[in-house]
């Protein structure tokens, strides 16, 4: 597995004992047994702790991790054999777009419902990709299953965040309620390469301007707009970028995709954060701001660059305040046949630290936060390329925080978030052109998919 991780060295920054991404060494990856990472995905709480020697803890840990390693493994047995209607749905795609087709006129999408021109391109150089390859869906309810690809602005609910008091005692949680920044664009993209440092490199170190407001907004004033008094950025970028193989095979190169969404501040957001006491969310946020980042177009193996600079070695992840998180919630989780323990983790937060990078703007005016699946454990990347056929299944509530530890960081606030619905990694991506990194080839693909 050495051979992998040399092959692929250059997802990510590298670190003196092991790549940022942790492309690792052993077969299962270094954070297939590895504590805090386990607990990243299932959150955890020192609830637990007193329960356990550390010997005792880590024969858990592992009897765990291998229970859902043993479900995936006799989940791929029987999806082979072909026992089951909803095991075939797996292993033949095609079924998918059969049941698709069967579908009457009259359960088809209104055009009312979604979006189709572009809301960003009132500044000069916008990529011709940006907010042009995924319809915004705007219908009062959920498209239906199998449409797509739609994204849609998210609202800030539906998530479990921590909540005190005494959180590190008690480990419980609250649902969410609202958002900081309100998201503007989402679009998937490919390339010969993997995508990273997307507004330094292929939006010309620009990003979009502030949405309209409606009119009906307007009628009590103008809502305080975003300055450079502000203490936090005006635009977020997320640059999710998944891998097309597991990894494995150290010679194949693998560009993958990447899924770009933009982030607004709301006007709601600009006030707290100029207030005297701002909430515990913002207040954290703005901490996370003003920590170490990588500058646009400087070295890729900058140590600032790396999320993981961010992370006390000698302290517990699921224990350290101001880590970035990441929340994945399937919303049609019985649209989707996969393993039932695995519904389990639905919905459950991620920490994102060696597999992230951060890239701030000098004027502060903008940040990008990029996450690359290649430098999660096999287990995971396996999955991803196992059930990617069942993605145009989806409806995906996708959020991003920070994280909170102690009572005055509670309770925890959504940073951004937004819906992704019906999207096919596969064939969704729109190719960017290498050569002008602000064109587009093939735009306006996903038109044709469409349903009329």
């Amino acid at each position: 597995m050495g051979g992998a991780s040399s092959g692929l060295s250059d997802c990510c920054t590298s670190r003196s004992d092991r790549s940022l991404c942790g492309l690792n060494d052993s077969f299962l990856g270094e954070d297939a047994f590895y504590r805090d990472a386990f607990y990243d995905c299932n959150e955890g709480n020192t609830s637990h702790d007193g329960l356990f020697a550390k010997a005792r803890e880590q024969v858990s840990l592992k009897m765990r991790k291998a229970a859902v390693a043993g479900g995936y493994a006799a989940f791929a047995v029987k999806s082979r054999s072909g026992v089951g209607d909803a095991l075939k749905a797996c292993v033949k795609p095609e079924a998918i777009q059969r049941e698709g087709q069967a579908e009457s006129a009259e359960l088809r999408t209104p055009k009312s419902q979604v979006k189709h021109l572009p809301s960003v391109h009132d500044y000069p150089d916008a990529p011709r990709w940006l907010n042009n390859t995924m319809d915004e869906w705007t219908g009062p309810d959920l498209p239906q299953t199998g449409r797509g690809p739609y994204w849609s602005k998210g609202h800030g609910a539906g998530f479990r965040v921590r909540s005190g008091p005494d959180y590190r005692k008690r480990g419980q949680k609250t649902e969410s309620s609202g958002s900081m920044y309100q998201a503007i664009s989402c679009d998937a993209i490919r390339a010969t390469e993997k995508l990273t440092d997307i507004v330094t490199r292929h939006c010309k170190g620009k990003v979009p301007p502030a949405p309209r407001s409606p009119e009906s907004d307007r009628g009590g004033g103008s809502p305080p707009e975003w300055t450079k008094d502000c203490p936090l950025p005006r635009v977020i970028c997320i640059n999710l970028m998944l891998p097309y193989t597991t990894g494995l095979v150290p010679m194949r190169k693998d560009a993958g995709c990447s899924f770009v969404g933009f982030f607004h501040i709301t006007a709601e957001t600009v006030k707290a954060a100029l207030s005297a006491e701002p909430p515990p969310a913002v207040r954290l946020f703005k901490e996370f701001w003003q920590g170490p980042a990588g500058a646009p177009g400087g070295p890729a193996d900058s140590p600032d660059r790396s999320l993981f600079a961010r992370v006390n070695p000698k302290q517990k992840k699921d224990q350290q305040r101001g880590l970035f998180k990441c929340i994945a919630h399937c919303l049609n989780p019985q649209d989707v046949k996969v393993p039932e323990m695995f519904h389990t983790y639905n919905g459950k937060p991620c920490l994102i630290t060696k597999c992230g990078y951060i890239v701030k703007d000098p004027n502060l005016e903008w940040m990008e936060i990029g996450i690359d699946v290649r430098g999660f454990n096999i287990l995971a990347r396996k999955m991803l390329t196992s059930f990617r056929q069942l993605l145009p299944r989806t409806k995906i509530h996708y959020g991003f925080l920070i994280q909170g530890v102690d009572d005055e960081d509670m309770p925890e606030g959504i940073l951004c978030d937004m819906f992704v619905h019906g999207c096919n990694m596969m064939e969704d991506p729109v190719l960017v052109d290498d050569d002008q990194p602000c064109s587009l080839a093939g735009v306006g693909s996903t038109s044709s998919q469409l349903v009329s």
